[in-house]
């Protein structure tokens, strides 16, 4: 996978306590075409700490272009931010 770190819009559920669950996000790629994605599985989820900026990392899979690409999303929680982190 290769680290990207671009800035997305996200569609999330919040359940209480609970980290946040993506639901679908929207991307530009190089030739500033939007695209849509939505998450049909999260694999995983870890807490990280880099540079004292705590994140979620979610390790996602979708089918998209007719296949299965697995990716990583980011959620800096301080900033309340989304990015599509490795793809």
């Amino acid at each position: 996978m290769k680290i990207l770190a671009e800035p997305i819009d996200a569609l999330v559920m919040f359940r209480g306590k609970d980290n946040p669950k993506p639901y679908k996000f929207r991307y530009a790629d190089r030739e500033d075409v939007l695209h849509e994605v939505k998450i049909d599985k999260v694999l995983q989820v870890d807490e990280i700490k880099t540079g004292g900026i705590k994140a979620l990392v979610y390790r996602c899979q979708s089918e998209i272009s007719g296949k299965s690409i697995v990716y990583e999303l980011k959620y800096l929680i301080e900033a309340c931010r989304w990015e599509l982190y490795k793809m």
